[in-house]
């Protein structure tokens, strides 16, 4: 259950790092032990990468009878409004821009959803462990503002495979647990401005943590290309490209790395080695490298929970890796998604930019629009006829100009060009373009003015049709957000649960997440998840270290523990739960939010009671503050814990605890999670 973690470069303290790509450097042979062992299962591995290139890279119906790759290209220049050359010269290179704007309107309802994923857990008796899943739900959120080292975070992530699933139809996202290392130089005491300077470098750890990230499309080759399910998939591969520095600090510390040559292979064949040939062979290339690249190439088989990872044609591992040490139940790390399913026998989607509607259509809009503008020019500056024997200059046209020697009808223009653009060309073309609207969204759902006399009504109801044509497209993010939501879920269990250090007590030091969000009662404050070993503080200890914090810090503090390793051997049912909706802290959510107010005042004049504490905490959610800054403490009668059969305080010879707790406040019941 839990993602291997692959030795990392040692540091050099107090000497300087070789230059691997130095000349000087000994560049060191494939032995023909290694080559004995490897080239049988080498030469298995790259005859299903070619099975699976060749199913994917032959023409299909299903890509509008072109390749995967030419499908792909194909949907980048739609999406991004990249024209060809017109094949009539005379005619401009001119689009609406009518399926990028559609493209990023979509893009910013999406991006605008709340689609944060809420994680529930339940014991064998299938009894809710509510606390638990909170905890998870911090960490994930907490894990989530700092993937991958990144400054955005996920956010910025988000924003590229919502993306990427729009304009491509198929999305694959990869999650895995990333360790990434820097060099770091220090100069041997202060620098002088002399050209001769000493310093140390050392190979720095700067991050270490969950990471997704949206893999290139054509770079991921599915084993069957006719089962539609991932996890029906007998193997895949995926395809990156990389420095050999960056590579280095990844992957130096591996045995057969010494035999990684960067770089294009060499023309000749060296013939040294037993076999008659060496892997430096061309044909253990797949994509056109640089000088100082290297082509990483990772195979992932379920089914016989095998992993391999390939750089420049040297296997890394043993053959026959077990994918299980890599990840969680040897189940794939990667994450595919969808837009619009063609059949359930094809694994791959149809986008929003090629749908037919929408792509046809918009072609028929740009050549009516390349045309009127030609049209135009037509009428302003007409094609003549020069009937004369002589050379007339075009300057004779020009406004004010005096010619001398010519007659009335020496220049006689061609056909019947001056009308310029008929109302009738117009109207086809509005109705072109409304057909695109009633397959997309409309110009009012965009923000754009509505057109002349709509009451409000009708922008509401047009409104309401296009959330009912964006249900697709909502559902497949949905479902996109839920699958990596499960992926990161046991990246959390497998790796952020590991210790990473000693307390001076010898217990384990586990990381601890840290969350601004709102307390039921007390408005906003901090949620903390602590994990631990051994016995978990009873709940009035808890509650005693909460109040000391809030007194300090001034707002409501909660806490959470768990313990690591009952939550890895307890046989937990985990749930996902994704709810698109608008972000709490928006507009809308503040007028809803006065609207619901207003109702309740009105329910007041017929006897009913409001909640206080109730309404001052949905306002410090909605507006994102906390409530006692606003407001008062209202008076409440603190009630006795109550201990539930789930509920245990020091009682670890009944078994499975799974080590959650939180602080007892006035009016909640909180509990100790046992399964």
């Amino acid at each position: 259950m839990a993602y291997i973690n692959f030795p990392q470069p040692l540091s050099n303290q107090g000497a300087v790092t070789p230059n691997p790509l130095d000349k000087s450097v000994e560049q060191v042979d494939v032995t023909p032990q290694y080559e004995e062992v490897a080239a049988p299962y080498r030469s298995y591995l790259f005859r299903r990468l070619q099975d699976a290139k060749q199913a994917r890279d032959t023409i299909h119906p299903e890509f509008n009878n072109k390749t995967y790759y030419q499908y792909y290209e194909e949907n980048e220049k739609i999406a991004n409004t990249l024209l060809d050359e017109p094949t009539d010269k005379a005619e401009k290179k001119m689009s609406t821009g009518t399926i990028e704007s559609k493209l990023n309107t979509l893009l910013s309802h999406l991006y605008n959803l709340n689609l944060t994923p809420s994680v529930m857990a339940y014991d064998r008796n299938n009894r809710a462990l509510t606390e638990l899943g909170t905890a998870f739900t911090d960490i994930m959120a907490v894990t989530a503002e700092h993937d991958g080292g990144d400054d955005g975070g996920d956010k910025e992530k988000k924003l590229l495979r919502q993306r990427e699933l729009l304009k491509q139809g198929t999305v694959f996202v990869q999650e895995q647990w990333l360790t990434r290392y820097e060099i770091k130089k220090k100069l041997d005491g202060i620098y002088d401005g002399s050209f001769a300077v000493k310093y140390t470098q050392d190979l720095k750890k700067v991050f270490e943590g969950c990471s997704r990230d949206v893999l290139y499309g054509p770079n991921v080759y599915l084993g069957d290309i006719t089962q539609f399910s991932m996890n029906d998939q007998p193997y895949l591969f995926t395809i990156e490209q990389m420095s050999y520095d960056m590579a280095n600090t990844i992957y130096g510390q591996f045995e057969n790395w010494k035999f990684v040559r960067p770089g294009m292979p060499s023309k000749t064949t060296d013939t040294s080695t037993s076999g008659g040939g060496t892997i430096y062979d061309s044909k253990w290339r797949l994509t056109t490298l640089a000088a100082q690249q290297v082509e990483i190439v990772k195979y992932y088989d379920q089914t016989r929970d095998e992993f391999m990872i390939i750089i420049n044609g040297i296997l890394i591992l043993p053959p026959g890796f077990p994918l299980s040490a890599v990840t969680p139940a040897g189940k794939y790390n990667i994450a595919k998604q969808t837009l619009y399913v063609i059949n359930n026998h094809f694994a791959y989607g149809k986008s929003f930019v090629s749908s037919g509607a929408v792509y046809e259509l918009s072609k028929i809009v740009d050549r009516m629009l390349a045309l009127f503008e030609l049209k135009t020019r037509k009428s302003v500056t007409p094609a003549y006829i020069n009937t004369t024997n002589k050379v007339i200059p075009a300057r004779v046209l020009n406004p004010g100009n005096i010619s001398m020697g010519l007659t009335p009808n020496s220049l006689v223009p061609i056909g019947n060009e001056g009308q310029g653009v008929t109302a009738s060309e117009f109207q086809i073309f509005q109705e072109l373009q409304n057909e695109i609207e009633k397959s997309t969204i409309s110009a009012i759902f965009q923000g754009q003015q509505a057109k002349s006399g709509a009451t409000a009504t009708e922008v509401i109801e047009v409104q309401r049709q296009a959330k009912l044509t964006l249900g697709l497209i909502i559902s497949a993010a949905t479902m996109l957000e839920v699958k990596i939501s499960w992926l990161r879920l046991h990246n959390l269990i497998g790796n952020w649960l590991n210790p990473i250090g000693k307390n001076p007590d010898l217990t384990n030091q586990y990381r601890a997440a840290s969350r601004k969000t709102a307390i039921n009662g007390q408005g906003m404050g901090e949620r903390h998840v602590i994990p631990i070993d051994g016995q978990v503080p009873s709940p009035d200890v808890i509650r005693m270290l909460s109040l000391d914090e809030e007194v300090k810090k001034g707002y409501a503090i909660r806490y959470l523990y768990l313990s690591p390793s009952i939550v890895r051997e307890a046989q937990i049912r985990w749930y996902i739960v994704v709810e698109p909706k608008e972000e709490e802290t928006s507009a809308y959510h503040k007028v809803l939010f006065r609207e619901m107010l207003g109702d309740a005042i009105s329910l007041m004049q017929v006897g009913a009671q409001m909640n206080a504490d109730g309404i001052t905490d949905e306002f410090g959610k909605v507006y994102n503050v906390d409530k006692s800054q606003f407001f008062s403490s209202t008076a409440q009668a603190p009630a006795m814990p109550t201990m539930t059969p789930g509920q245990v305080s020091g009682n670890r010879a009944a078994g499975n605890n799974i080590g959650a707790g939180t602080p007892t406040a006035p009016g909640t019941n909180t509990s100790q999670l046992k399964v």
